[in-house]
């Protein structure tokens, strides 16, 4: 099922009008229509949704569990969407609690190495590692679950921004360059943290924030060698 399919049928199911339930969420009638008819796909009013039709946040966005997983647990978490990157710190979750109806499973960056173990590595997604985060979070954050991974920072290149072991929050449907904001990159086999600006001529600069030991870089995007763009870093959680 669709975010369209799953919707109707959690209205439905609480005998809400489609009046009601945009009364309950702020949202127009005429926004209700179009999420359920699909002519629109995706809304950032997703928890707003499910605590109304007192549904599972996580089953409503991405079909994951069922409508009614502890629904009696879910409390509402609202915050306003942050200028640049939601910063935090540590926030510990036990990594055998079972997930809440308002988390996700999101698959993680790493570097791995080739397998003829002369040192190269490539940096890959998932690899078998996933890691719990908040939903609540990635819809502040205007992330679509689908689009969401995350990475760990390493070194000291964009401190105090980022911290040598931080978490990342990184959105692989936000792509394009946007001057001055932090991206994932993977630098042939390294994964790399970088502010990125555009350039005439189809050129980048890559700037780290500790520029006193890491000097900007400048490519040509066109060039293999040039960084490849995961996709843009809006979360950070660093541990102090």
């Amino acid at each position: 099922m669709e975010l369209k399919d799953r919707l109707k049928q959690a209205r439905k199911a609480r005998k809400m009008s489609q009046v009601r339930l945009a009364e309950a969420t702020g949202l127009d009638q005429t926004t209700i229509s179009n999420l359920e008819t699909g002519k629109v796909s995706s809304t950032s009013r997703i928890v707003q949704l499910a605590h109304a039709l007192q549904v599972s946040p996580r089953w409503l966005a991405t079909g994951d569990g069922s409508m009614d997983d502890n629904v009696a647990d879910l409390k509402p978490r609202y915050g306003q969407q942050p200028d640049e990157l939601e910063m935090l710190n540590t926030e510990v979750i036990e990594g055998n609690e079972p997930l809440r109806p308002d988390e996700v499973m999101l698959p993680v960056f790493r570097e791995v190495e080739f397998a003829a173990g002369d040192g190269c590595t490539q940096v890959i997604e998932n690899h078998g590692a996933q890691e719990r985060f908040s939903l609540p979070r990635l819809i502040r954050a205007g992330v679509q679950p689908q689009n969401a991974a995350l990475a760990v920072a390493k070194g000291d290149s964009m401190m105090p921004v980022i911290n040598d072991g931080a978490t990342l929050g990184i959105d692989k449907g936000s792509r394009g360059i946007q001057d001055g904001k932090i991206f994932a990159l993977d630098h042939g086999g390294m994964l790399r943290v970088k502010r990125l600006y555009r350039m005439p001529l189809g050129r980048m600069r890559v700037v780290s924030d500790n520029a006193d030991e890491y000097p900007e870089e400048v490519y040509a995007m066109a060039d293999p060698d040039a960084p490849k763009v995961i996709g843009r870093v809006f979360w950070v959680e660093n541990f102090l």
